[in-house]
């Protein structure tokens, strides 16, 4: 069945005449979301946001298919886990085969936990052993970041390891970069400036980094090669008033820290840091977007959920419990 206008608002690939036919190539074909059809024209809305609009005289052939698969559906919980990981590196990584020992003075979880992900190259129990000496050697609790009915989680709870943090879980929700673009472009907004770096004033606006050194922060929050921190206002007394971090890893960006002070909230600042960072990851080549946050910060749903953030998985911390395997003495760990 040809397409009509029952189709406008569906995934439609169409081909059609070149208006000037190129050296071997009088047709091509465009896909994407149908916005339009009349009597005279149709017009496709490509991915990347372009529209296109064919005269119906020059279409030689149309037809609907599947939605695009979300980005859920296209990176398994592993590597996803693997780029958030890249995202916000901690000050020390080691390789325990494939897992990640990470240690950054206790500034977040994140950053401050074993990551799971792969095989550790010993059995279990040697494995967490090393994880227990590691952690300890930096006078810091050992704690395990897992994916929520991920097998690695059973396995810890059967060696006696308990949920310590986070028992609902933080959620690591995805969007399309395209669509969320789409979704609540703002074109930044004027006042939003994209620094290079933390600046102490934007350090400033950010909430967790108290009793932390600021070296320590500022090589979590910078380290990676691609970042971007968006401040609004930054440039004026008391500025600024808003602020965000992006990064880029591979194809995804990464959103983090959007806070925005207490006396400026409510003004649509968070929606304009959000959409900066946006752009900018688009402009490194960016295709899909991830967060996290937790469950009950309902600030932070209601502001991504506009942009198509679906959750893609929950992680939480394990530590040892009291009927854990028998820990090493402190001080096995490495030196700092």
């Amino acid at each position: 069945m040809p397409l009509g206008p029952r189709d406008v608002g569906h995934r439609v690939v169409v081909r059609y005449l070149l208006a000037v036919p190129e050296p071997g190539a009088s047709a091509t074909d465009v896909l994407g979301l149908l916005r339009t059809y009349d009597d005279e024209a149709l017009e496709v809305e490509t991915e990347a946001g372009e529209r296109v609009r064919v005269p119906l005289g020059r279409v030689v052939a149309g037809k609907p298919v599947p939605p695009r698969p979300a980005p859920r559906r296209r990176i398994g919980t592993d590597e996803l886990q693997r780029v958030c990981a890249d995202g916000w590196p901690a000050r020390t990584v080691e390789a325990l085969g494939e897992w990640r020992l990470r240690e950054a003075a206790g500034f977040t979880g994140r950053a401050n936990s074993v990551l799971p992900v792969g095989d550790p190259g010993v059995p279990l129990g040697e494995a967490l052993a090393a994880v227990s000496g590691f952690y300890a050697g930096f006078q810091l609790p050992p704690l395990a970041q897992v994916v929520i009915g991920a097998p690695v989680e059973q396995r810890l709870f059967d060696a006696g390891w308990e949920v310590a943090r986070h028992n609902a879980g933080a959620l690591v929700q995805v969007a399309s970069v395209a669509q969320a673009r789409r979704a609540r472009l703002r074109g930044g907004g004027a006042g939003v400036e994209v620094l290079d770096g933390p600046t102490a004033e934007w350090m400033s606006v950010y909430g967790r980094s108290a009793g932390v050194p600021a070296d320590v922060v500022a090589g979590v929050l910078a380290g990676p090669e691609l970042t971007a921190f968006a401040a609004v206002d930054a440039d004026l007394p008391g500025g600024p008033v808003a602020i965000g971090r992006g990064v880029v890893t591979g194809d995804w960006v990464g959103l983090a820290a959007v806070e925005v002070v207490p006396s400026r909230r409510r003004e649509g600042l968070a929606g304009r840091v959000v959409d900066t960072l946006l752009e900018w990851g688009a402009e490194q080549g960016a295709v899909s977007a991830y967060l996290q946050t937790l469950p009950d910060n309902s600030a932070a749903l209601a502001l991504y959920e506009p942009y198509g953030f679906v959750t893609h998985h929950r992680y939480r911390y394990l530590a040892p419990g009291p009927g854990a395997r028998a820990r090493p003495a402190p001080g096995r760990g490495p030196s700092r």
